[in-house]
C-alpha cells in the first residue's frame, strides 16, 4: 500500500466528527455539527463540521479541510505526522518510504525528542524514588503531603545539583547531546561542550493532549529565583500553548462542565490529590488565548484562583478579555487570607474548597472589587483606575457587550460614562490599522452569505452538488455569466479533473490558492441552491443566459461590422430568448 493509500485507509476509519469532538465540544445543528472555532476568538459558533462530507470550515476565520487539516492546525505538525499519529491510532500500517525528505527529518526529529524528554522523565523519576541523591526531592514531597501514588501518576522526579546529571545519563543511552540542547534539557557553551538545564530542582513532565512528555518545569526547593524554570521554546514545546493536567483532566472537565486554574504545580497535584479531578495549571506565564482555547472545547465555565492583591488584581483584568472573547463564562475564587489551594485543601479538606467554589465571583466584579478596594477616591485614584482599565476595554470586540462592561465600570467607580467612552475612541482613533482590519475582515467572513454572490456561487453550486451538469457546460462558454477568478480556477478544475464529482482531498491538490479552497470547502459544507426537480431548470437558464450575452457580443460586432442583415437576425434572435425567458417564468 503507498502513501496515497494509507491516507485513504486512515480517512476511512477516522470519522472526523469523533477526532475533532475530543478536543472542540461540538453540538449537532441539522446536517452539519457546530462549535465555537478553537483557531480564533469567537463568541457566536461558525466553526462547522460535516460527516457525510468528512470536512470542516469556519466561517469566521477560513480555516477548513479534512481530518488531516485539523489535526495538523490543532496541534502545529506536519502532514508526516498527523497521518502517523491518525493511523497508529486508527491500527493503520503505513508504508515505509516517506516522500518529502525535509517533512519526513522534521517529524523524525519530533519522534527523538520525545523518545528524548521521555528517556528524561524516566532519570528525574527514578532518582527521585530509588537514588540516595534523590533524597532532597522526597522530603520536599512529603512536607507538601504529595502522595507516592501522585508521584507516579504524574511521573515526578527530581534533578540532582549538578552540572553533568543527565549528560551523562544520555550519553549511557547512546543519545546526541547535540539534540538533547533542541529538546531544551542542556544548554551549550562557547567551547561546544554543554550542562544541564534542570539542577537541583524537584521536576514536573508536561504532556500534551496525546499523552507524551513535551517538556519540563523546574521548581527551586528552598525558593530561590528563579523559582521555576521550564524548558525553553523547542519544536515540541512552546511558552503558552499548554496547561499543566490538561491531558489527565479533560474527560472530568467535560463531565463536570467546569475547569478549575490554578497558578502552580503543586496546587494542581494537591487538589487531583484530593479528588478535584478538573483543576489544571499555567506553566508559569499569564494565561493565554491559546491556552483558554484549549479549555473551551471542554467546557465554557471556568474558575480562575488569584490572590486578593495587586498582582491577582492586574492577572484578573488582563485575563478578563480573554475569556470574554473567546466567549468562556470565568469566576474568581478568592481563598481565605494566607491561604492557597495547597495549603486550603490539605488543611480543611476538599468539600470545604467545593463549597468556597459555589461563591466564585465573575470575573470584572472581581477586578472592580480589588480596584474599588485599593482606589484613591481623588481624581489622581480615578485616572490611575481609568488608565488601568482602558487597554482591557479595547481589548474587548466592540458592541453591546463592551457598552455593558463600560457601563459597570463607570456605576462602580463613579467616572463619568461619557469621559470613559470618549477616552476610548480617542485610543481607538489612533490604534494602529492592523487591529481595525483584522476586526472588519472577521465580520465580512461571518456575514457574508453565498447566496448574496449571485451567478458565480450559483452555478458553482449547481456544478459540485449535481456533478452530472458539468458535461453540459463543458463545452459552452461558461466563462461569459462568471466573474470571479477564484470561481472561475475552481470550475475548470472541475471540468478537466472531476466530471463524476467533487473529491475534496484531490481538488485541494489542484487550487494553488487559498481563497479558491476556502471556497470550495464553503460550497461543499452548504446545501444546494436548487432541489432536484429544477435541476434541469437551472441548465436552461444558465444556457440561455450564456446565449444572451453571446448574442449581445456578436450585435456589438455587427453594429462595428456595419452588417446590417446580421444584426436585425441578432436582434430578433435576442427578443426571441426574452420571450422564451418570460414564458419558463411564467
Amino acid at each position: 500500500m503507498d502513501l496515497s493509500g494509507a491516507k485513504e485507509e486512515v480517512k476511512k476509519a477516522a470519522d472526523i466528527v469523533e477526532v475533532i469532538g475530543q478536543y472542540v465540544e461540538l453540538k449537532k445543528r441539522g446536517q452539519n455539527y457546530i462549535s465555537l472555532c478553537p483557531f480564533h476568538s469567537e463568541r457566536s459558533p461558525s466553526f462547522t463540521v460535516n460527516q457525510a462530507k468528512q470536512i470542516y470550515h469556519c466561517f469566521g476565520c477560513g480555516k477548513g479541510g479534512d481530518v488531516f487539516t485539523f489535526w495538523m492546525e490543532y496541534h502545529n505538525m506536519s502532514f508526516p505526522q498527523s497521518l502517523r499519529d491518525l493511523a497508529e491510532r486508527y491500527s493503520i500500517p503505513l508504508p515505509q518510504d516517506r516522500n518529502l525528505y525535509a517533512e519526513r527529518k522534521r517529524a523524525e526529529l519530533r519522534e527523538l525528542l520525545f523518545k528524548i524528554n521521555g528517556l528524561a522523565a524516566d532519570y528525574f523519576h527514578n532518582i527521585l524514588v530509588r537514588s540516595a541523591d534523590g533524597r532532597p526531592g522526597r522530603e520536599y514531597f512529603s512536607r507538601r503531603h504529595i502522595s507516592q501514588e501522585t508521584v507516579s501518576a504524574f511521573r515526578l522526579g527530581y534533578a540532582v545539583n549538578k552540572w553533568d546529571g543527565l549528560i551523562d545519563y544520555l550519553r549511557s543511552k547512546n543519545i546526541s547531546l547535540d539534540i538533547g540542547a533542541k529538546a531544551g534539557l542542556l544548554i551549550p557553551k562557547k567551547d561546544g561542550h554543554y550542562y544541564d538545564h534542570f539542577r537541583g530542582r524537584i521536576m514536573f513532565p508536561i504532556f500534551d493532549l496525546n499523552h507524551q512528555i513535551i517538556g519540563f518545569g523546574g521548581r527551586s526547593l528552598d525558593d530561590s529565583p528563579p523559582k521555576y524554570i521550564n524548558t525553553p521554546e523547542t519544536p515540541l514545546y512552546h511558552k503558552g500553548d499548554s496547561l499543566y493536567g490538561l491531558d489527565s483532566a479533560s474527560k472530568n472537565i467535560r463531565e463536570r462542565g467546569l475547569a478549575i486554574i490554578v497558578e502552580g504545580y503543586m496546587d494542581m497535584l494537591v487538589l487531583r490529590q484530593h479528588g478535584i479531578s478538573n483543576a489544571v495549571a499555567i506553566l508559569g506565564t499569564a494565561l493565554t488565548s491559546d491556552q483558554i482555547r484549549r479549555l473551551k472545547g471542554y467546557t465554557k465555565d471556568v474558575v480562575v484562583l488569584f490572590d486578593p492583591d495587586d498582582a491577582g488584581r492586574e492577572a484578573a483584568l488582563r485575563s478578563f478579555p480573554l475569556f470574554l472573547n473567546e466567549g468562556i463564562s470565568a469566576k474568581v475564587l478568592v481563598l481565605p487570607q494566607g491561604e492557597d489551594p495547597d495549603s486550603f485543601v490539605n488543611r480543611y479538606g476538599a468539600d470545604e474548597f467545593k463549597e468556597l467554589l459555589k461563591g466564585a465571583t465573575p470575573i470584572f466584579d472581581f477586578y472592580l472589587d480589588q480596584a474599588l478596594a485599593h482606589m484613591d477616591t481623588g481624581v489622581d485614584g480615578k485616572i490611575k483606575v481609568l488608565r488601568e482599565a482602558l487597554p482591557i476595554f479595547m481589548d474587548l470586540e466592540q458592541g453591546a457587550t463592551r457598552f455593558l462592561y463600560v457601563h459597570r465600570f463607570s456605576e462602580k467607580t463613579g467616572i463619568n460614562e461619557a469621559i470613559v467612552s470618549e477616552e476610548l475612541r480617542h485610543r481607538e482613533d489612533n490604534r494602529s490599522e492592523g487591529r481595525k482590519t483584522s476586526q472588519l475582515k472577521e465580520r465580512f467572513f461571518s456575514d457574508k452569505d453565498p447566496r448574496k454572490y449571485g451567478t458565480d456561487l450559483q452555478f458553482l453550486n449547481l456544478l459540485v452538488h449535481y456533478p452530472e451538469t458539468i458535461d453540459v457546460f463543458k463545452d459552452k462558454e461558461w466563462e461569459l455569466i462568471v466573474s470571479d477568478p477564484e470561481i472561475i480556477k475552481i470550475i475548470r478544475v472541475l471540468m478537466e479533473q472531476f466530471p463524476s464529482g467533487v473529491n475534496l482531498d484531490r481538488i485541494e491538490e489542484f487550487l494553488d490558492s487559498p481563497g479558491a479552497r476556502e471556497q470550495i470547502r464553503v460550497i461543499l459544507m452548504s446545501k444546494p441552491f436548487y432541489v432536484k426537480e429544477l435541476v434541469d431548470q437551472a441548465v436552461s437558464e444558465f444556457s440561455k443566459k450564456i446565449a444572451k450575452i453571446k448574442i449581445s457580443q456578436s450585435i456589438s460586432h455587427a453594429k462595428t461590422e456595419g452588417d446590417m442583415e446580421m444584426l436585425n437576425w441578432l436582434v430578433k434572435a435576442r427578443r426571441d430568448l426574452d420571450l422564451s425567458n418570460k414564458g419558463n417564468s411564467s
